[in-house]
């Protein structure tokens, strides 16, 4: 049974959330922020009203990871030639925690906690996300030619994470099938985690990115 895709605002408050009683125990998070719209100018994202990018990011290009204070803060994505302002809301990092945040399209962000727990050796550790916005609501992922590692993930929903050999190359499948909607080749590396996500404005465009994680 298909369950519902949560909004951005639901993401977040899911992902981000964090309570403390100690207002003197605040800490430190950590966010990853990715454009991962096909559609969008390049852009800027803010918090707390600082943009966190030094160059403009273009579709696909991410941040790193940077600090913040683990309270809530608003955040602000803009374009980067006119400074307007297309999605706004609010994180709320956990101390010590590290989070992924990908920006889909104007109004639609969506936002997933990060592990960092070192992949066994000689293996990378790798999770699936699809952001395409066009693309069926599920999808499995495996290896090219090998055995499927994800069934029936839902769009926007991240897989667990997979120690794989370095330099693997994977495959999306249509789901319950082994006809493969695209081919993804990577350079991965042993000893890093990757987060490899699908996106795109439609099928046509479906595109398959590597993110560095650690």
């Amino acid at each position: 049974m298909r369950r519902n895709i949560l909004s951005v605002m639901a993401i977040v408050l899911l992902a981000l959330s964090f309570t403390s009683c100690k207002k003197e125990q605040i800490g430190t998070g950590y966010i990853q922020f990715t454009n991962a719209s096909e559609l969008s100018s390049p852009v800027d994202f803010y918090v707390s009203d600082i943009k966190k990018n030094s160059n403009a990011l273009a579709y696909t290009q991410s941040t790193g990871y940077f600090a913040l204070s683990a309270k809530k803060q608003p955040a602000n994505v803009k374009v980067s030639l006119t400074g307007t302002s297309v999605f706004n809301f609010d994180v709320t990092p956990a101390d010590a925690t590290y989070y992924s945040v990908f920006y889909i399209s104007e109004g639609t962000a969506v936002a997933y906690p990060d592990a960092f727990s070192a992949p066994a050796t000689g293996k990378a550790r790798v999770r699936f996300i699809n952001l395409n916005m066009a693309a069926a609501i599920s999808n499995d992922f495996g290896i090219s030619g090998g055995a499927k590692l994800v069934s029936a993930l839902e769009a926007k929903l991240p897989s667990d994470y997979y120690d794989v050999a370095p330099g693997a190359t994977f495959a999306a499948y249509v789901t319950g099938t082994t006809t493969v909607l695209l081919n993804i080749p990577t350079t991965i590396e042993a000893g890093h985690i990757y987060t490899i996500y699908l996106s795109g404005k439609n099928d046509a465009g479906l595109k398959a990115n590597v993110l560095l994680q650690k």
